[in-house]
């Protein structure tokens, strides 16, 4: 959210949020222009509404209004499994619904969503022509380059649902392919060079991971040997992590040789974690936690992981450093960012700034103790955003 220091009230994403939830109507979906009240709901509006909400379901008045959402899109879902549009039927109508569906992670054939045995996706491609174009109204004739480009984002949201990828707006694990160049750059042009790409060792699974939303992220760094899992088919996402596991992580997903330096008192030349904590420490990845300790069995927390894959990231070839104004501009956003310690502001802000960290986020909690599943999300997307996957 950028900061404008001429603003009258700076923008956030709460009062966007908010102003959303503000703006439903009686019936629970939303319009055009009635901010509340008993105004007409809208399918193509609502829709659009719980894909703009999806994001912020861990907040109770958002959920709230996202459940009387779904009963008000339940109730006004035609007998053919589709939506009308100020009392005319048509493909859009259906293609908002299902990609805000989708981006809820609410499987299309859910009952609510079925009307005599008919679903959403049915409908959708009752619209399609066979030139691949979709039609606006059923009656209407030749394609709408609209309709057509809807009905394509909508048929790749449900795709990607069905095979539980990450949502239409948060496609990071598609890889851009340019005109013209026939050959993927591996690494970016300043990394370092003993850093390196990892290949995939072994396709990885976990039972309890199935539909997270870090599951791409998990299951591409456990392919690689980067992250493990916990036994018994778990890889346990909520666990927290320590600083030592941290390091190890780090080193592996930067294709480094785990070396020992004896750069620490309490770290031991025994220990497992030994040569990676050294390796770490030589590339400059970790710097310890004072008096020549490195505190390997402490926890890590959101800012001190987002410091280190900063480092990581520089390593990479990637540019992390920022001015002041640009770090401010990152970090206001968020309401507790003045809580962030002042040594790893830059790191925090870069991680947010490359969408590192989730940009969705309300509050940084820079001292948490981060959890598995985010430790896993940031690494791929850092070595995502470093070409290294």
């Amino acid at each position: 959210m950028p900061r404008n220091q001429n603003a009258k009230t700076q923008a956030t994403r709460q009062m966007y949020v908010d102003e959303i939830l503000g703006r439903q109507l009686d019936d629970g979906g939303w319009n055009l222009t009635d901010k509340g009240g008993a105004g007409q709901s809208d399918p193509d509006i609502t829709g659009m509404a719980l894909q703009a909400l999806a994001g912020y379901q861990s907040q109770p008045e958002v959920k709230a209004a996202i459940d009387r959402a779904l009963d008000c899109l339940n109730a006004a879902q035609e007998s053919n499994g589709g939506y009308a549009s100020h009392n005319t039927s048509s493909s859009e109508s259906v293609v908002q619904v299902i990609v805000g569906l989708c981006a809820l992670g609410i499987d299309l054939n859910d009952a609510r969503f079925v009307k005599n045995g008919h679903t959403l996706l049915e409908n959708l491609l009752s619209y399609r022509q066979d030139n691949g174009s979709f039609l606006h109204t059923s009656a209407g004739n030749g394609d709408s380059q609209m309709a057509s480009e809807q009905g394509l984002y909508g048929l790749v949201a449900a795709q990607r649902a069905a095979v539980r990828k990450s949502t239409l707006y948060h496609m990071d694990d598609v890889t851009i392919h340019v005109t013209g160049v026939t050959k993927e750059t591996i690494g970016l042009p300043g990394k370092h060079a003993d850093v390196k790409p990892v290949p995939v060792s072994g396709s990885v699974s976990f039972a309890d991971v199935a539909g997270h939303a870090n599951q791409t992220a998990i299951e591409a760094l456990a392919s690689r040997g980067i992250i493990n899992g916990k036994g018994d088919n778990r890889f346990d996402p909520n666990a927290t992590m320590t600083r030592a596991e941290f390091a190890a992580i780090v080193v592996r997903a930067l294709g480094l040789t785990p070396k020992a330096t004896n750069a620490f008192t309490d770290v031991s030349s025994n220990a497992w974690y030994a040569g990676y904590v050294g390796t770490a420490y030589s590339y400059g990845i970790i710097t310890g936690a004072g008096n020549g300790r490195f505190n390997p069995d402490g926890t890590i927390t959101r800012q001190e992981a987002a410091v280190m894959v900063a480092r990581a990231a520089k390593l990479c070839g990637m540019d992390t450093e920022l001015e002041n104004y640009e770090i401010l501009n990152v970090l206001a956003q968020f309401t507790d960012y003045v809580t962030i310690a002042q040594w790893a502001q830059e790191g925090v802000a870069f991680c947010y700034g490359e969408d590192i960290l989730n940009q969705s986020d309300l509050n940084v909690e820079p001292a948490r103790a981060i959890l598995r599943c985010e430790i896993a999300e940031m690494l791929y997307r850092m070595l995502d955003s470093a070409k290294l996957l």
